[in-house]
């Protein structure tokens, strides 16, 4: 209803202006007619239809024109009531005429000051308009920068409150380290409070020892596009917290780059960590006093079948001989066992440190002492130029002389056919070892790397069972992952991955 009121009113309003206009044009054309007028000479006649003619004809044209003005529709009125006062105050002008003039042409003087007086308030009445047309321009906007703020401040509280719901830490950082946001988690773990944190760095909730490592982690994330990190934050009452810190890069609302994430404690998967990390120490510990006091035994047991079958030689029969062949057997294959067992438990306790490792001269190496072997068989071994890797070399040249000498053993019934290649990928090296021997059944695959785990009977291929086992143990000490990819009769490909010299001092 009050829409339909105001249009109706933005609609009289111009109407009015159109109809005035109209009034005084049909009045200065008909005023020679007008029964009334006692002056009708050509001479105010002229000056009439320039005096009220002109106005009249400019109240129609600026009438007609209105919609096309950039005034508001709702202030037609306001340009009609300024012509209304215009009327107003021409008829108060021509009252102190009358009343001083003998004879007065009260028709003629009242459509002059009239039209003058309209003309007048048309043009107030514009300017008001376009003045009112501003200041509800100004007050929409004002209006709407409210709105858009309140809904802004209902988002960011939002945005707050579904991140202090989040248990992790939140933080935003820039290039500098300081943080520009951050959750109540951080509050809360950290122990400090908002204004204490909002004058702090990154680096400011870490230890000493841990510092550089945390800047150099907001360095890399900016450079990179992404971080994860494992730091231990230091709280205000000076305890630490093992955190994992993930984030990625974005920008701002003012376009500047910073550095977004979540941090999580990881107390408890730090120390379920810490804790089989222990029980397999244990565990290595125990498999090596096991391993090495079975040696002893086993030598004896070994040495007393030999020296029966030495002394007791010609009282024995066929059969008892082949008992004692198969005592004797079974006890070289129980002590390579053991020796594989005890390799397999020094992998992680007796390793070197890692460090730069040229694998050109560990194949070299290896090679050598396999030479024999490699002569007896006709193996052709054709080796592409190897990387520099990060490893332990007496490991390194342990997983190749396997991997080598199992190609050599599979290889079925022609010369051995063997090729060592090397691809990069990311930071890791992926190093392959190809031959074209009998190769694997797929169901079989996934348990060659088990220890004492073997696909053919000992009369077939000799060998303990452990030697993938102790490859897949110096692979995964290094870092990386092992695999073998084959068909039956199309041979196999061992692929592992080795960190690259690159990433040594990182």
């Amino acid at each position: 209803m009050g829409f339909r009121n105001r249009r109706y009113s933005d609609v009289s309003g111009r109407k009015f202006i159109v109809a005035l206009g109209g009034i005084f044009v049909a009045l200065v054309v008909s005023y020679p007619f007008l029964p009334i007028v006692n002056d009708s000479s050509s001479e105010l006649w002229v000056v009439l239809g320039i005096l009220v003619g002109i106005p009249g004809l400019v109240l129609l044209y600026g009438g007609y024109r209105l919609p096309q003005t950039d005034i508001r529709s709702e202030l037609y009125p306001t340009v009609g009531k300024w012509c209304l006062r215009g009327i107003v105050v021409g008829f108060a002008i021509m009252l102190p005429i009358v009343l001083a003039s003998d004879d007065p042409n009260i028709v003629g003087n009242t459509l002059l000051l009239t039209a003058l007086g309209s003309l007048a308030g048309f043009g107030a009445g514009m300017y008001d308009a376009q003045a009112k047309t501003r200041q509800l321009e100004l007050q929409e906007t004002i209006d709407q920068l409210e709105t858009s703020n309140e809904r802004l401040e209902r988002h960011q509280q939002y945005t707050d409150d579904i991140l202090d719901a989040i248990d992790d830490v939140f933080y935003v950082v820039d290039e500098n380290g300081s943080l520009e946001r951050w959750n109540q988690s951080l509050l809360e773990v950290s122990g400090y409070t908002a204004e204490e944190i909002s004058s702090m760095t990154a680096a400011d909730f870490f230890r000493s020892d841990d510092r550089d490592a945390a800047m150099d982690a907001v360095r890399k994330g900016f450079e990179s596009g992404s971080v994860d990190v494992e730091l231990k934050l230091r709280t205000k009452d000076g305890d630490t917290v093992p955190f994992e810190f993930v984030g990625s890069t974005l920008k701002n609302t003012s376009g500047d780059p910073v550095l977004a994430g979540i941090g999580r404690d990881v107390s408890d998967r730090v120390e379920r960590e810490q804790r089989l990390e222990e029980s397999n120490e244990r565990l290595e510990q125990f498999a090596y006093a096991a391993s090495h006091d079975l040696q002893e035994p086993l030598r004896m047991v070994s040495s007393y079948l030999r020296l029966i079958e030495d002394r007791a030689d010609e009282e024995l029969t066929e059969e008892t001989e082949e008992f004692l062949e198969f005592a004797v057997d079974g006890a070289d294959r129980m002590r390579d066992m053991i020796d594989g067992l005890l390799a397999y438990s020094r992998i992680e306790t007796q390793g070197e440190e890692l460090e730069p490792v040229d694998l050109n001269e560990v194949i070299r190496d290896v090679r050598d002492d396999l030479e024999m072997r490699i002569t007896e068989s006709d193996a052709d071994v054709n080796i592409e130029e190897l990387p520099r890797v990060v490893g332990d070399k007496h490991q390194l040249h342990q997983l190749f002389q396997n991997l080598l000498s199992n190609a050599i053993e599979y290889s079925g019934n022609e010369p051995p056919q063997v090729q060592i290649s090397a691809t990069q990928t990311d930071s890791m090296w992926e190093i392959s070892v190809q031959d074209e021997g009998i190769g694997i059944e797929p169901d079989e695959q996934g348990r060659i790397f088990e220890v004492f785990q073997r696909l053919h009977s000992r009369n077939d291929h000799e060998g303990s069972g452990i030697g993938l086992a102790v490859c897949e143990r110096i692979v995964e000490r290094h870092g990386g992952e092992i695999w073998v990819e084959s068909e039956p009769g199309e041979g196999a490909t061992f692929s592992f991955t080795l960190p690259a010299e690159d990433e040594y001092d990182r």
